[in-house]
């Protein structure tokens, strides 16, 4: 689902406090069932105190979001709804979803289209009639 350098990336956005270690790693077992099993884990360590998930995760955002809220429970200032947040939009993006308030460079890429579709380049009226009388 999401690569190690993307999942690093995930727990480190996600953590909104005190500058931690993030430590996030993605082992791959197959059990004596044969079929291949992949689990997520996150750790923080903030002041020398370890927060991780208490077991491993099948999926990444809910390892990350355990480490957050065992840092939480154990009084660390840590932002959980950050870190919700953080993590609705990365499964959002994964699933095709368009954000919902596109950043400036969609909007004047947007803008600009809008123009190509009226007819018009950068249409300045004044010049225009300068030009033609020139």
């Amino acid at each position: 689902m999401l690569t190690p350098l993307q999942f690093a990336q995930l727990a480190a956005a996600a953590w909104a406090g005190p500058a931690p270690i993030v430590q996030a790693s993605i082992s791959t077992c197959q059990p004596f069932t044969g079929q291949l099993a992949t689990y997520y884990t996150v750790t923080y360590t903030v002041g020398g105190a370890m927060f991780h998930a208490p077991l491993c995760g099948l999926c990444p955002f809910q390892a990350v979001a355990a480490a957050v809220a065992a840092a939480a429970a154990a009084g660390v200032p840590v932002s959980r709804h950050h870190a919700q947040h953080v993590i609705s939009r990365t499964a959002a993006a994964l699933c095709g979803v368009q954000l919902l308030r596109p950043g400036f460079a969609c909007r004047a890429r947007r803008h600009r289209f809008a123009r190509f579709r009226r007819g018009g380049l950068f249409v300045v009226p004044g010049l225009h009639a300068s030009a033609r009388h020139a």
